[in-house]
């Protein structure tokens, strides 16, 4: 029989390793939600996408996801009924809202309502992965805050 090792005891105490920061897509254009599935896979987060708003508020209910980027413009369900719904059943959860048809009143609105931030198409691409690394670190504190509370609390 093994006797236990000072490192054994170490590893026993240390947190487990966080689960991999995964982001929801949602658009109602394939190019688009491709796009953005190719560009986040290569930083090394994990994506899922859906079509309109009603899928992704569908999947959004079974997964619990860190970032949502959803377009504005889309069947069944648009983009600002979709930030509206997150925020009810998963207030924890950032949002990107994008769109072609940039208005001022609706970014205001989005961001009123909780969107992380408000970005125009076509993407300009170095940007977009910035705001999107922004909100998964926000994202990423606010995690390990719930986690340090409990921890405090048991």
């Amino acid at each position: 029989m093994r006797m236990p090792l000072e490192n054994d005891q170490i590893n026993a105490h240390q947190p487990p390793a966080p689960r991999p920061l995964l982001v929801l897509v949602v658009d109602d254009e394939a190019g688009f939600r491709n796009l953005l599935r190719w560009e986040l896979n290569n930083m090394g987060i994990q994506v899922e996408t859906a079509e309109n708003g009603l899928q992704g508020i569908h999947m959004a209910g079974k997964t619990a996801f860190d970032l949502i980027i959803t377009d504005i413009t889309m069947p069944k369900m648009d983009g600002l009924k979709l930030l509206e719904e997150i925020k009810k059943i998963a207030p924890e959860t950032e949002v990107i809202i994008s769109t072609g048809f940039g208005a001022v009143e609706t970014a205001v609105y989005a961001m009123k309502n909780g969107a992380f931030d408000f970005v125009l198409k076509p993407y300009d691409l170095e940007h977009l992965m910035a705001r999107v690394l922004q909100a998964m670190e926000r994202r990423s504190r606010c995690r390990e805050c719930g986690r340090v509370n409990r921890d405090r609390s048991e």
